[in-house]
């Protein structure tokens, strides 16, 4: 089975710049050559009113739906420009160029840590597998 690389960057939730404290909720996936983008938002905001506490979970909720309605319009205009487009092979330069400016860094209160690579057979099972390590905390164990 084919191994793809695949560019990742962990989306970090930071409410309060001054501490440099955050959480990891989110994770975006690129597979160029397979004609992969995916990301995974975390839904769910207890752990973060309690680590941020006091904290306005209004402001995580609304904050994450207008970043996933980004991650939605990044990737129709990356499937529209270098993955789809109607060509014959994805364009994998372009495509690694506008993931580069998705994941760039930003002093805001969603960004994102640095851009890593990994291989996968499987793009999507794969993304599912960084979310669950670094979002769910999957590792953890009562032996942990």
């Amino acid at each position: 089975m084919k191994e793809f690389a695949c560019q990742y960057a962990l989306l970090r939730f930071r409410p309060f710049a001054e501490t440099g404290e955050f959480a990891n909720v989110g994770v975006v996936l690129l597979a160029g050559e397979a004609g992969f983008f995916g990301f995974r938002l975390l839904k769910r905001y207890g752990r973060l009113t309690q680590f941020f506490y006091p904290f306005d979970r209004e402001v995580y909720l609304n904050g994450r739906e207008l970043f996933k309605e980004e991650l939605q319009r990044f990737a129709g205009e990356l499937r529209r420009d270098a993955l789809d487009g109607g060509r014959a092979a994805p364009n994998l330069l372009l495509a690694s160029k506008h993931f580069a400016d998705l994941v760039r860094s930003r002093d805001a209160m969603f960004h994102f840590d640095q851009q890593r690579l990994v291989l996968a057979n499987d793009p999507a099972t794969k993304l599912d597998a960084l979310y669950d390590h670094y979002c769910e905390r999957n590792f953890m164990s009562r032996e942990y």
